[in-house]
């Protein structure tokens, strides 16, 4: 069995990695990858660049070394739609279940998604919950709630923490350090510093 976590990993933090890692033992998956889209659809423009975050995940996988990374999506060619990512997916695994993890967010706005109704023909969908209202939600499709916590740390906290300390100026590297430590990694701290 095996999992792909979606994402933009605009950047990649402790809470995508603790939660990965904690869901790949829920599910008792045999390999999960983290896998970074494109350029979401569904969401505006990345704060990093492809090869910046690919960078940083790399960086991650250091220290989650029971991680690992599918870059199918950012290699495609053209526009990256989930569906068709599960159909290559499958192919590449013909003989292994497959699950798609997604956040609440993700799934909140899945009807939006092209082909969402073919996802279980591939895979399994995982949905990560933040609040217990995620399960209301009517998708026709068969999804399966993780019980893994979520972690409060989101890549918007840090971007933000980021752009203030960029318009400021003045806060030298080790403010910026002190400000997003403990949601990423040290590695990644330090990769960011030098941009």
């Amino acid at each position: 069995m095996i999992g792909f976590f979606g994402g933009s990993f605009d950047p990649v933090h402790y809470g995508h990695l603790k939660i990965a890692r904690a869901i790949k033992k829920e599910l008792k998956l045999d390999k999960l990858f983290l896998m970074p889209c494109k350029s979401p659809v569904h969401k505006n423009t990345l704060y990093f660049s492809n090869e910046q975050r690919i960078k940083m995940l790399n960086l991650a996988l250091i220290e989650f070394n029971d991680l690992q990374i599918d870059t199918r999506e950012i290699d495609r060619q053209g526009e990256s739609y989930t569906i068709d990512t599960l159909k290559h997916i499958k192919i590449d695994f013909p003989n292994k279940n497959i699950f798609l993890i997604i956040g609440e967010d993700n799934f909140n706005i899945l009807e939006s998604w092209k082909g969402y109704q073919q996802f279980s023909d591939y895979a399994q969908l995982v949905v990560l919950p933040r609040t217990s209202s995620a399960q209301k939600i009517n998708t026709g499709i068969d999804v399966y709630f993780a019980n893994t916590p979520l972690i409060n740390i989101s890549s918007t906290q840090i971007r933000d923490i980021l752009s203030n300390i960029s318009s400021i100026g003045k806060i030298d590297k080790i403010g910026k350090q002190q400000n997003v430590s403990g949601l990423l990694p040290k590695n990644i701290i330090k990769y960011i510093q030098k941009l």
